[in-house]
């Protein structure tokens, strides 16, 4: 469990600097969500620190905490391990591995470009040379990009649509089904398992944030994904970040995105205000935990599934309205009215309060 000296920390100051941190290498404020790909990051990440490694079933962990989660899976020759935190977390990953085995790091997978998922794969690399690092071109592209953009978390191979890894009890397979959270977001499946890692897809249980494809794009992103795997027998579904859900989790996300672009269009063509929107997806009961309105735990930094619901319809509304509104709305900052729509109420997607915060430590 995270410290309450660490939480303390983030409350009482060091949101303003956390937050600083992240804008001064990203534009936008609110959802809490990593800087570009390529953009220079911090030697430590200003968030609570990994915690303990938790067994998920059969040969594979978690570990959570210091950005996403972590998988990790113990095969005949070796670990595969799936993201690797913010920088400064290389060492961190390498200690609770060690809790359970001794084999070496043979295989390192990375669901995205984002720093909190990739920053400690230079810091493993160094560690085990041989490692083989696999991603989707469409990520290889995003690290590859901007000045600042460090060779050691590029990969040693690619892939564009489908992977797969190894044979037997010990096959693991990679999906790219399209433009999402990122350009470039794997899927992974380990069916010996019968489990499915999302990366940032589908994250703490709540709507997606979206700084890359948009409403849209990623809900057929999503579709395709249910589509590829509905037969594969999935019955665990580990979120990039901190929930460990199950198959029907993974099907009431894709409802729910694409209930959400239908109401907003809906609600876009009448000429209603963005919260019409979310207001008509709270009649669902079905949708109520991706509607929650309490900080997750990891996300003290960010704000509740509620919030992020109002900020994806912000997105949709741009869409359709042919407008680009850039990280800003993205990550929280209201729409604003233009000749094509109204603007959205700055209060839907204000920062937590300090009492909401307070609550967050409480637990």
């Amino acid at each position: 469990m995270k410290s309450k000296a660490v939480l303390a920390f983030l409350i009482a100051g060091s949101m303003a600097a956390s937050a600083a941190a992240q804008q001064s290498q990203r534009p936008g404020s609110g959802a809490g969500q990593p800087p570009r790909p390529g953009a220079p990051a911090p030697a430590r990440s200003p968030l609570p620190p990994p915690e303990p490694i938790e067994h998920i079933t059969g040969n594979v962990y978690k570990i959570f905490g210091g950005g996403g989660n972590t998988l990790v899976v113990v095969q005949k020759a070796g670990v595969v391990l799936v993201d690797t935190k913010m920088p400064g977390n290389g060492q961190a990953i390498l200690d609770e591995v060690k809790k359970i085995t001794d084999k070496p790091i043979t295989t390192i997978i990375c669901t995205h470009s984002h720093p909190d998922h990739t920053g400690s794969t230079d810091f493993i690399r160094e560690r085990y040379p041989n490692v083989r690092i696999i991603m989707s071109e469409g990520t290889k592209a995003e690290l590859s990009a901007g000045p600042q953009a460090n060779p050691a978390l590029l990969p040693t191979e690619t892939y564009k649509d489908r992977l797969t890894i190894g044979q037997g009890d010990e096959q693991i397979e990679l999906f790219h089904t399209g433009t999402g959270h990122t350009g470039g977001d794997t899927f992974v499946l380990v069916p010996a398992a019968k489990l499915l890692f999302m990366g940032d897809v589908m994250a703490w249980n709540m709507a997606p944030f979206l700084p890359s494809g948009g409403a849209a794009a990623i809900t057929e992103e999503t579709e395709k994904l249910v589509a590829a795997v509905k037969d594969r027998g999935i019955e665990i579904v580990v979120e990039g970040h901190g929930h460990v859900n199950n198959w029907a989790g993974l099907e009431r996300l894709a409802r729910f995105n694409r209930a959400l672009l239908t109401a907003a269009r809906a609600a876009y063509d009448r000429g209603d205000p963005p919260g019409v929107a979310v207001a008509e997806l709270q009649k669902n009961p079905d949708f109520a935990p991706l509607l929650d309105t309490h900080i997750k735990k990891g996300l003290e930094y960010g704000n509740t599934p509620l919030a992020r619901a109002h900020m994806n319809v912000n997105i949709a509304y741009a869409e359709f309205a042919g407008e680009n509104v850039g990280f800003g709305v993205a990550n929280g900052g209201p729409l604003p009215a233009t000749d094509k729509h109204k603007g959205s109420d700055p209060k839907d997607t204000a920062p937590p309060t300090p009492e909401m915060l307070a609550a967050a430590v409480a637990k």
